[in-house]
Order: structure tokens, then C-alpha cells, then sequence
């Protein structure tokens, strides 16, 4: 029996409650939690799902109508008439990056159920005062089958120097130097 990943959308906010009951059945399921504010001082971080109302499932094409007597799910989603199927590439790539990084957001993308998973790594260069260092490595993954790019920053551990201001004007800050140069 082969038991592919769909996707189901939740009433708001009750993604925990169809996850809860559906493990109860035995069913495996999956909604990716990412922290919802990195500003924000606590002992526990506040989570929220990445996908806002979805809910992903793993069942065999036959156990569909189960998911339909869930109170908490609205619908299914679909493709052309049919139950999207989304690959078990994209559920793992959304686990690893959900475990993996921070500062997760999504971005619409066109849909196509054919299209293969493109993963990008994109450095992000930060600008302090005299020194131009990465301090971030930002991950792009398209999700064809869902329609979204999740875009993840990680930091990373060490900061590298890559140009380091070494003028007798170094000690200005940067917007009076800049006056004076340009």
C-alpha cells in the first residue's frame, strides 16, 4: 500500500488539535513550527505553524474519506480535481530547515506538480560601521507542489572579515567618511 503526503487545510489555529487526533489514530502527520518572534524574551520560545492552517498527512490514496470525518479540517488541498500529492523530497527539506534554521518566511511561487525542488544558498553580507562581514547564509527552496519558496537565514558561527577600512579616516563613522569621499 502506498501512502503518499497530502496536504489539509484546518479551520484557524486548530492545526495542534487534527495533529493530536489524527496520531491518536495511528496516522502520521506533520505541520512545521517555527518561532514566532526571535525578539521576543522568554524561557519558551512561542511557536506557530509555517504554513498558517495546513496540516500534512501520510496516508494511503484509500484512507481519504477518513480525513473528511476530522471536525477541525475543512478540506483537502487540489490539484486539477485531485488531491495534491506533495513528495516526501519537499517534507523532508521542510523538516531539515525548520530543525536546522531561523528566521523562516514564505513567499508565493507558481504551482507545478512536475517541477523538481530547487535548493539555493545565498550569502548575506552585513555592513558594520567600517568592516563588511556575512553574517548570514539564507537558504531559497521552491516547493513547486505547494506554490511557496521558504526562505531560511541561519547565522553563522563566526563572522568573516572580508574588507577591513584601514585609512587614517577609519576612526570617522562611516556617514562622515562618506561625506567626505563622495
Amino acid at each position: 500500500m502506498i501512502r503518499n503526503w497530502y496536504a489539509v487545510y484546518t479551520r484557524p489555529s486548530k492545526e495542534k488539535k487534527v495533529i493530536s487526533f489524527l496520531e491518536k489514530k495511528g496516522i502520521e502527520c506533520f505541520c512545521p513550527l517555527v518561532v514566532a518572534d526571535l525578539k521576543q524574551v522568554s524561557k519558551r520560545p512561542l511557536l506557530q505553524p509555517l504554513f498558517n492552517s495546513y496540516v500534512f498527512v501520510q496516508i494511503p490514496e484509500s484512507q481519504l474519506p477518513l480525513l473528511k470525518t476530522v471536525s477541525w479540517i475543512v478540506s483537502m488541498i487540489y490539484w486539477r480535481s485531485k488531491p495534491a500529492i506533495i513528495s516526501n523530497r519537499e517534507i523532508e527539506i521542510i523538516k531539515k530547515l525548520t530543525t536546522d534554521y531561523s528566521n523562516i518566511r514564505l513567499e508565493k511561487s507558481a504551482v507545478d506538480i512536475n517541477a523538481a525542488v530547487v535548493v539555493s544558498d545565498e550569502p548575506t553580507i552585513a555592513y558594520n560601521e567600517n568592516t563588511v562581514s556575512v553574517k548570514y547564509k539564507s537558504i531559497r527552496v521552491n516547493l513547486p507542489s505547494l506554490g511557496y519558496t521558504m526562505i531560511a537565514e541561519r547565522v553563522s558561527e563566526r563572522a568573516k572579515v572580508n574588507y577591513q577600512e584601514t585609512s587614517v579616516f577609519a576612526s570617522f563613522p562611516r556617514k562622515i567618511n562618506a561625506f567626505f569621499f563622495n
